[in-house]
């Protein structure tokens, strides 16, 4: 491998700019030094780097011989810890020899092999372990409270909130010895200083040498995360060889020796490291150091304090108690938080109490952020502190008092994207996903995206830009299943679990190979990691179980519901209904993930009836969100299943009975538009009767909490509303009003979800003008980035209402349109469905076009579509259509006048048809159709002034909402363009037809007779 060599001023420079140190620009080397392990040396007035080779970290000297020493090697199987003895030198000689670069010949603890090493004095150090420049100490096992987020992205790593570089807990000590600590560049070095101090080790120096062995093993964690041949196992292993050795047990006896004479940042440091670094809670040095800890907590400094409480986090019944004594003091510094820094920490340790944190805190720490928004230090500030307040104030528990604060907090690192680590794209796309605004946001991840990916030079690894996969361009499909299916083949994919299931769920692949290979290797790969565990508490094997079969349950819906992977789902069923029937199916959160599962992919026959009796048993402990949980196992169940047996039916009947039971207590319970949206979603997906007093109520109960609206909740509405067939006036109302707001950080995907969803109900807004011109103008900004679908089913909502422009018209009719829609097609993984989708919405929004706005000169170009389509669509039957033919025959006239099933220019379908003359008398059709019933459609003739052609349309329950007598939105938009056809049209409605007013034949024909002969009547 070439060496290259900079100097500090260039490394600093880097870090400052916070990009990636291009090492090819500098000296042609085909890689660059990010993520690379490296060390700087400063000898003379140069400071050099020099990065390391594939399989060991070397400190290379220009007069290094080849064979430099090793910094840091992975563990060896034969590994075995050396005798005390065998290590022991004169330690005082030793420093000597450093100083003056004597090498010294030693065994390396980490693979039992003697190695050569020249000290050289070191002034600057610098570890360079990230996979971009902003993550100069971007460690596997950080100290941050927020390494693994609610995505679980276990392999996506974060950086250390403590410390910058390395941990140096004395910088300003003159003791050789510490100064020897800080220098070290192995654990093998670290055990040598310590070994040589023998009986004479200070507080000082011990707990520096803690220190130092964390800080390298944060070098190990990340050099493993870059490279194929070290895995989290190996990690662990490496710290039980640490933790195990002779000379760290010496370690530990010294510092419970000495304890009481550490400083309050060296004690915090104690208790976060030895712990991450698995020294068991119960050893009585654990114990001494918590003591001295909270005796002496008035006095710890800010990031003493976050350390202890990122200690406590974790540490259940005692650690509750000792954050009950911590907390009062993390209140206090709310008052006297002064800068960003504190405000970073502060937030630290209130993430990290959040079981604590009462009302009035939260009000402060609010008011506390508020103000630094105001103050405008957030502008200049590390993304890191901003990203931290927002994963803060994320949660759930008060989201009463977050309306706008996170939006406006990420807006403020809009401009600051681009230097962000994967890890933190990877955290704020989730921040974002939780709200899908602003659309600012999703904007520039979408950019940071794509620059990644095109830059063919970018130091990021494939795992890496597998997190972006749901950020970039359809058109990289095969470019990222190839990725997938390099990645199938390693050996740590249960870690890689979630990214690969994002990537294959957003590309939508129709590679069912592919699909299938993932699902089973995942499988096998989580329960090989279950053999592993030495220890099973309760509930193990569901949690880690349950990070596959609950993601299988939401793979198959982006695939057209054509997907589905039998060996998988047997062989799951299998391992959850043995879990089901112990202790792990008596806790009922596990209960409903294992019963939803089951019951969407159980067979016709049903469950066993002692897990559906364990499942109605308990279905007053189920929170709102379990009952979300199960009733999408019935949803799954219903859509796979056209036909049930009698008793797996009897099983979802029983079940559904439960769930609305829970659903009464629950309102009583929920206070949240999030809480009253799960309810929502679970009510609709279960199937229930948007006609039930249940449903109703679930409505009612949204009003109070409506001030909550964002875009999340919009589209979980509006998805509810679509599906059940009802329009809620004051929620569709509260929906059109937000958007028109707050339309600068409203995503267009979300506008056109809104406008659907009025376009089928048929609700007409108030203030329709800035509501669709909010619209329009999110088109006009982010229009490119929707799928074809939805840009055709925005302009027929748009056209619906009136608001249609000009330029969107020719944007959607134009051949670069029509070749995207093209290649869209020959691509997407449903074939069975979404193209037939797109092309008729096609044919509606061009016949739309062609009725409402013929001066824009669009053609007609469906013709042949729909003569197609015709042929394969069945003539309309029933005892209603019967019913009103009779009663028009005896009306207007036998079939020489009366037409039946005709289908109008641009292909309406009418129920029937008659021309009236001036004196309103039923003209015969053979004097206005060329050869009468064989035309495919009727032609509208020239008639005389007075003449009324008459289309009589039968409606039905479907064509209306099921709430009330307002017509869907498609069929007021066919009664407009009948009446721009020429017709006069006449509707009979199924509930006045059936009504107890028109009980009688003769009722009925002069309902009749009112409708087509007003002025008669």
């Amino acid at each position: 491998m070439s060496r290259c060599w900079l100097t500090i001023p260039e490394i600093q420079n880097s870090i400052l700019k916070r990009r990636h140190l291009d090492i090819n620009k500098m000296q042609g080397v085909k890689w660059s030094l990010t993520g690379v392990p490296c060390r700087v040396v400063r000898r003379s007035s140069t400071t050099m780097i020099c990065p390391s080779s594939a399989h060991s970290h070397r400190l290379l000297h220009p007069s290094s011989p080849v064979n430099t020493p090793t910094f840091f090697h992975s563990f060896s199987p034969s590994l075995s810890s050396r005798p005390p003895q065998q290590q022991s030198q004169k330690f005082l000689s030793g420093i000597q020899n450093t100083r003056h670069g004597v090498w010294s010949s030693r065994p390396c603890i980490l693979c039992a092999s003697s190695v050569s090493s020249r000290k050289w004095r070191i002034h600057w150090r610098l570890y360079s372990v990230g996979t971009s420049s902003d993550l100069e100490d971007d460690d596997y096992m950080s100290d941050s409270d927020f390494n693994v987020n609610s995505n679980g992205h276990t392999k996506i790593l974060d950086k250390d909130q403590f410390n910058q570089l390395r941990v140096i807990l004395y910088p300003s000590s003159s003791d050789p010895i510490i100064k020897a600590m800080n220098e070290a560049n192995s654990v093998q070095e670290v055990f040598d200083i310590v070994e040589r101090c023998g009986d004479q080790l200070t507080a000082e120096q011990a707990s520096q040498a803690v220190v130092t062995l964390w800080d390298l093993q944060k070098v190990y964690g990340r050099f493993g995360f870059d490279r194929d041949n070290i895995h989290g196992s190996m990690l662990t292993q490496f710290l039980e060889k640490i933790v195990s050795h002779p000379v760290f047990k010496k370690l530990i006896t010294s510092l419970d020796r000495l304890c009481e004479n550490l400083d309050s940042t060296a004690v915090s440091c104690m208790l976060l490291y030895l712990n991450k670094m698995g020294v068991k809670r119960n050893l009585p040095l654990i114990h001494k150091l918590e003591e001295v800890s909270v005796e002496g907590v008035s006095n710890f400094n800010m990031n003493a304090l976050s350390r202890l409480c990122v200690y406590l986090k974790d540490s259940g019944i005692r650690g509750y108690y000792l954050q009950s004594k911590v907390m009062p003091i993390v209140v206090d510094r709310i008052s006297s938080c002064s800068t960003v820094e504190d405000l970073h920490l502060l937030t630290i340790c209130l993430s990290s109490s959040r079981s604590l944190l009462t009302e009035s805190v939260i009000d402060q720490y609010i008011a506390l952020v508020e103000q630094k928004l105001h103050e405008n230090v957030f502008e200049d500030c590390d993304p890191k502190v901003i990203l931290k307040i927002i994963k803060l104030l994320t949660v759930a528990e008060w989201s009463l008092k977050r309306k706008l604060l996170c939006r406006q907090l990420m807006l403020c690192l809009v401009e600051k994207i681009h230097s962000l680590s994967i890890a933190q794209i990877w955290d704020l796309a989730g921040t974002y996903q939780s709200y899908l605004e602003p659309r600012q946001v999703l904007q520039k991840i979408k950019q940071y995206a794509l620059n990644a990916i095109g830059d063919s030079s970018s130091a990021i690894g494939k795992p890496q830009l597998l997190c972006l996969a749901p950020y970039t361009s359809p058109k990289l499909k095969n470019y990222f299943e190839g990725m997938v299916a390099e990645h199938l083949d390693r050996k740590d994919i249960h870690e890689y679990i979630v990214i690969l299931f994002k990537t294959l769920r957003y590309i939508k692949t129709s590679n069912f190979r592919l699909c299938n290979a993932f699902w089973l290797k995942s499988m096998n790969a989580v329960e090989l990691e279950i053999e592993k565990q030495p220890i099973h508490f309760l509930g193990l094997k569901d949690m880690m179980r349950r990070n596959l079969y609950h993601r299988y349950m939401y793979f198959n819906n982006n695939l057209g519901g054509s997907y589905r992977n039998y060996p998988f789902e047997n062989t799951m069923s299998k391992f959850l209904l043995k879990d089901i029937r112990m202790a792990t199916g008596l806790v009922p959160s596990k209960l409903a993930y294992m019963t939803s599962f089951l019951l969407s992919y159980s067979p016709k026959e049903g469950l066993p009836e002692d897990v559906i009796e364990r499942v109605l048993l308990c279905g007053p402990q189920f929170s709102i969100f379990d009952s979300l949980v199960l009733s999408r196992g019935i949803q799954i169940t219903l859509a796979l299943n056209s036909f049930l047996k009698r008793r797996k039916m009897q099983q979802i009947t029983a079940l559904c009975r439960m769930l609305d039971s829970s659903c009464e207590q629950h309102l009583k319970t929920a206070n949240s538009l999030v809480d009253m949206t799960h309810i929502l979603r679970a009510y609709v997906s279960r199937g229930g009767s948007p006609r039930a007093f249940l449903f109703e109520r679930i409505l009612a109960a949204h009003l109070p909490f409506l001030s909550q609206l964002n875009s999340r909740h919009i589209r979980d509405l509006c998805f509810c509303l679509i599906n059940a067939r009802y329009s809620s006036p004051e929620i569709l109302n509260s929906i059109t009003q937000y958007v028109t707001e707050h339309k600068d950080y409203i995503h267009v995907t979300t506008s056109e979800l809104v406008l659907s969803c009025l376009y089928k109900l048929g609700h007409h807004p108030p203030e329709s003008e800035r509501f669709f011109l909010a619209c329009t103008s999110a088109f006009s900004e982010d229009g490119p980035q929707m799928t074809s679908l939805c840009i055709l089913q925005m302009c027929l909502s748009l056209n619906m209402f009136g608001h249609l422009p000009s330029n969107i018209i020719h944007h959607v009719f134009n051949l670069s349109f029509i070749d995207q829609l093209d290649e869209e097609l020959s691509k997407c993984s449903a074939k069975s469905s979404y193209p037939m989708q797109v092309r008729h919405l096609l044919m509606e929004l061009n016949r739309a076009v062609c009725l409402d706005h013929p001066e824009e000169n669009i053609p007609w170009f469906h013709e042949k579509y729909c003569q197609e389509l015709l042929e394969s669509v069945a003539v309309p039957s029933s005892v209603f259509l019967t019913e009103v033919h009779q009663a028009l025959v005896q009306l207007v006239g036998d079939p020489e006048v009366l037409r039946a099933n005709v289908h109008t220019p641009y292909y309406y379908l009418l129920d029937f048809e008659f021309l009236l003359d001036a004196e309103s008398r039923p003209v015969p059709v053979r004097e206005y159709v060329s050869g009468h019933n064989t035309a495919p459609h009727s032609h509208l003739p020239e008639t005389q002034p007075g003449f009324r052609r008459v289309a009589v349309l039968v409606r039905n329950e479907e064509d209306y909402c099921v709430n009330g007598r307002q017509l869907l939105g498609r069929h007021q938009m066919e009664r407009r363009h009948l009446e721009l056809l020429g017709y006069e049209v006449v509707e009979v409605p199924h509930f006045h037809w059936y009504s107890m007013s028109l009980s009688t034949f003769t009722e009925r024909l002069n309902y009749l007779k009112r409708l087509i002969y007003p002025t008669q009547t």
